[in-house]
């Protein structure tokens, strides 16, 4: 018997040595390695393609890898990417960050983990520990690096491109897609955020798939910049981007390439390149044009460009010849010039839209209705309380003489009276949940619209909620008010709210709001063409006159010409209803659009007494800020149509919703005998000569910028109606120079030279040709006197006039 008591015992100890190891099998083991970057390299708030390889050496794992990412200081949320992996299996899972930022280490957090795993999903699975990186990092570059992307079957066709040494840049780093690889190109536009370029030498875009098309075309929306040679197949080759291109190639031909010498300011170009015959399709500008032949122009699209060029980029002689370099550098410039914000629209402050739109539109929108009580309302029951308490039922209590009712009557009286403030102020909240959604949207070019969007929640109940939206309308939460970047915080952005993507779209969740709490959602957009604003309008002796008509197919209430710093009121306009104009102006145009509010400088909206006026009033000030992209007016209206493809997923809320719709107007002008061009009739832009960065604005109609580089450079463009009129100039006259702060010359466009002028006004009456270039341009060089430490100031304004040629 006892044999048998020992050898259990033998098992026993046996046992107790094993269990580890089995246990140590019963669990999966993950360890994952990094890859950020385009060929490794990322931008300070830039998107980013990420690569995620994961190893497990233990037991089968099911569940789901989440990803923390802080999109900026107000918004974050964590992402979700299913994950099935067995026993020493390996994976890759690849996917985008929309912004790539050092938060931990902004804040001196140096392990902040930003890796989750989760088995059994991330909403009720158990959270394991994993080997390896704990968090997305790569090798940040400066915002203001610039990047290029070559689509070419062999480099050594673009090499001039690694020689060309770009001014307005900390360096110009040039990337070969082959080197990413087709398989990896992103599939969303803001995987490409690194770049700044992507020049395409006669690569089939067409055999990518649509949706790497489709990103890239998302990226020239946010602001990139394409850049495609002339050939045989343009249209075939491009793809999707056949519909943005900006000339339509025709039969071939020869070019002189001695116009390029001019153009790009060298003397490396001789002799004869082929070449095709091009026209310009719609909406297209030309860059470069000889004896009425374009050979490179550019169309806008969104933020962005696709330039396009009528002879091969790749081919030789012209991609050997030595002015090669000072053509790409002059392109690149001109492409950049092209799309640069109306810096009358920019901050000292820099502010990204996606930030901003928190402090604008999403205060207002997050100020519900059922939140304003009237404060009559309450005084009135106050002192009808006080009355009853006090006179009156003291008079009838005594006059029955039931005094002694008083210790019950009181209470009742006083329960009585705070329910009914209760049920007034909560009537409102307890029903339904209630959404506010407020969005502003631009018609472009091609007639979609894009823009902004804030859609905040009044939670009726506590517990999770999830919102939906299409693949072209991102979202993000908030997580205002959440300090999750502290060293102190312990709460993942994961936790507050989780973002889950599929074909059809994205879905995130909200989790475990409040009761009666407010959670917003925010994001940007790209609808299809829905309609537009028709519309005839002409000035002749600074008389406004024509038609406005309404071509969407919903109303739009308070539509108005917004010119300069104000509004043209039009009124409200149903579908397909036209409305006549007349209107008498202050000046001989309508005038480029201006910000209204400036919110740095304490001008802000003043409607806080109206909340629908306050919404109006913040999608006006963040459309003037950050959406400023154009150096027309523009026609603006209302509607209360959701038209941004966004749906709470549970229950059926009560939704106030307004969207702000701008697109750019165009005027026919008659200039009549003099006339005179003020300064709010021009675009100018103040840029730095070295790094091409705007002078930091005080914003609004403010004339005060801080002068953070040494030399400046402040083009005035006159009116695009001056174009057709071709005037005599008479007088330019430049005023409010501060001498103290800078010296400043003009720009001799025939000499190519600055002749330095004196005083605090100066006026040019003679060979005024001079000093205006064939595009309406006129350029003062600001040369600071404190370079080191620079200074803040008046920019000059400058006046001109002219007389209508015979």
């Amino acid at each position: 018997m006892w044999k048998k008591y020992v050898l259990f015992v033998v098992f026993w100890m046996a046992s107790l040595v094993f269990i580890p190891t089995v246990t140590a099998f019963a669990a999966p083991e993950l360890k994952v390695n990094v890859s950020a970057g385009l060929d490794g390299k990322a931008k300070y708030g830039k998107g980013a393609p990420v690569t995620l390889t994961i190893e497990n050496s233990g037991s089968p794992f099911s569940g789901d890898m989440v990803i923390d990412m802080p999109f900026t200081y107000s918004m974050g949320m964590g992402e979700a990417f299913p994950l099935e992996i067995g026993t020493g299996e390996t994976k890759t899972i690849s996917f985008v960050i929309p912004k790539m930022n050092d938060y931990g280490g902004m804040y001196g957090i140096g392990n902040t983990k930003s890796i989750f795993f989760y088995e059994g999903g991330w909403e009720k699975g158990t959270e394991i520990e994993h080997k390896g990186a704990q968090q997305i990092t790569a090798t940040l570059h400066a915002e203001n690096a610039k990047f290029g992307v070559q689509f070419t079957d062999n480099v050594d066709r673009l090499a001039a491109l690694k020689a060309v040494k770009y001014d307005n840049a900390s360096n110009l780093v040039w990337i070969n897609a082959s080197k990413i690889g087709a398989s990896a190109f992103p599939n969303e536009a803001d995987g490409w955020g690194a770049a700044n370029f992507i020049v395409i030498d006669e690569y089939p875009l067409a055999d990518l798939p649509v949706q790497q098309q489709e990103a890239l075309i998302g990226w020239v929306r946010n602001g990139g910049i394409i850049i495609m040679g002339g050939s045989d197949n343009s249209q075939a080759e491009v793809g999707l981007f056949a519909e943005y291109l900006p000339l339509k190639v025709q039969e071939k031909t020869e070019m002189n390439t001695a116009i390029l010498n001019k153009w790009a300011g060298t003397e490396g170009f001789e002799g004869m390149i082929p070449s095709y015959k091009a026209e310009l399709t719609p909406n297209a500008q030309p860059f470069l044009e000889e004896e009425q032949q374009v050979l490179a122009a550019y169309k806008q699209l969104g933020e962005g460009l696709v330039i396009q060029t009528a002879f091969s980029l790749g081919d030789e002689p012209f991609a050997k010849m030595e002015g090669t370099i000072a053509f790409w550098k002059t392109l690149l410039e001109m492409g950049e010039r092209t799309i640069q914000v109306n810096p009358m629209s920019q901050h000292y402050y820099y502010d990204d839209p996606m930030e901003r739109i928190v402090y604008s539109i999403g205060d207002s929108n997050e100020l519900f209705p059922s939140f304003k009580v009237s404060a009559l309302f309450i005084v009135g029951i106050i002192l009808f309380y006080m009355i009853v308490i006090l006179p009156v039922l003291y008079f009838i209590l005594k006059r029955k003489d039931k005094r002694e009712y008083t210790w019950w009557i009181i209470p009742v009286i006083a329960v009585v009276t705070s329910v009914a403030i209760f049920a007034y102020g909560a009537k409102d909240r307890i029903g339904r949940a209630q959404i506010q959604h407020t969005a502003v949207l631009n018609v472009e070019q091609d007639g979609s619209m894009a823009g902004y969007y804030a859609e905040s929640l009044l939670t009726n109940k506590s517990g999770d909620f999830a919102f939906t939206a299409p693949p072209e309308t991102t979202l993000f939460a908030s997580t205002r008010g959440e300090d999750l970047f502290s060293s102190s915080s312990s709460v993942s952005v994961h936790k507050r709210a989780m973002l889950e993507k599929e074909l059809a779209g994205s879905t995130v969740h909200l989790r475990n709001a409040g009761y009666w709490d407010v959670a917003t959602v925010y994001g940007k957009t790209i609808l299809e063409k829905m309609g537009t604003y028709d519309s005839q309008l002409a000035i002749d002796d600074k008389r406004l006159t024509g038609t406005v008509t309404n071509s969407f197919p919903f109303t739009l209430t308070d539509v108005a010409i917004w010119s300069g710093s104000a509004l043209i009121p039009i009124g409200d306009l149903g579908p397909g209803e036209s409305v006549q104009v007349d209107e008498i102006l202050k000046t001989d145009t309508l005038l480029p659009r201006r910000e209204m509010f400036n919110t740095y400088m304490g001008v802000a909206p003043t409607h806080s007494d109206d909340l629908t006026q306050m919404r109006k009033d913040s999608l006006l000030s963040f459309s003037g800020e950050q959406m400023n992209k154009t150096e027309k007016p523009v026609l603006i209206g209302y509607t209360d149509t959701q038209l941004v493809p966004i749906e709470l997923t549970q229950g059926k809320p009560t939704i106030s919703s307004m969207t702000m719709i701008a697109q750019p107007v165009e005027v026919d002008v008659t200039f009549n005998d003099t006339f005179t061009i003020v300064p709010e009739m021009m675009t100018m832009s103040l840029l730095s000569e070295d790094t091409l960065y705007p002078a930091d604005s005080m914003g609004g109609t403010v004339n005060e910028y801080y002068f953070n580089e040494p030399v400046y450079l402040q083009t005035w463009k006159v009116p695009g109606e001056l174009n057709d009129v071709k005037p005599s100039w008479t007088s330019f006259k430049v005023s409010k120079i501060q001498n103290q702060l800078y010296d400043v010359s003009i720009l001799n466009v025939q000499t190519g030279d600055y002749e330095e002028q004196g005083g605090n006004t100066f006026t040019i009456a003679d060979k005024l040709d001079d000093y205006i270039t064939a595009e309406g341009e006129i350029v003062l060089r600001l040369v600071l006197k404190d370079a080191r430490n620079g200074d803040q100031g008046r920019a000059p304004e400058l006046k001109l006039t002219g007389e209508v040629a015979k």
